[in-house]
């Protein structure tokens, strides 16, 4: 499944950048993360991402019934306005029981 993350660049290489899964950000749930480098972002956020999936699976969540509206969408969105780029990561969805 597609992913889209937004993406917070950090002021100066003291502060790592910032990551958001807004398709794993509702109800009970939020995906965020961290990169040291730009080159660790997409390593990161599918890290993130996994673990997330495994732990709603746990919960009972249907894995079946998640959505990525887009980045076009997202970028609109007041909640992610902190976010100055956005990309992609494509993550194979575990199997559910």
């Amino acid at each position: 499944m597609l992913f889209s993350l937004g993406i917070e660049t950090p002021e100066n290489d003291k502060f790592a950048y910032g990551i958001v899964v807004p398709a794993l950000c509702f109800d009970k749930y939020s995906c965020f993360s961290a990169a040291d480098t730009e080159n660790e972002i997409a390593e990161m956020a599918t890290e993130a991402i996994q673990l997330m999936l495994e732990g709603m699976m746990e919960c009972g969540f249907q894995l079946s019934t998640l959505k990525d509206e887009g980045i076009t969408a997202y970028k609109s969105r007041e909640d992610y306005a902190f976010c100055d780029q956005w990309l992609t990561v494509d993550v194979d969805l575990p199997k559910q029981i």
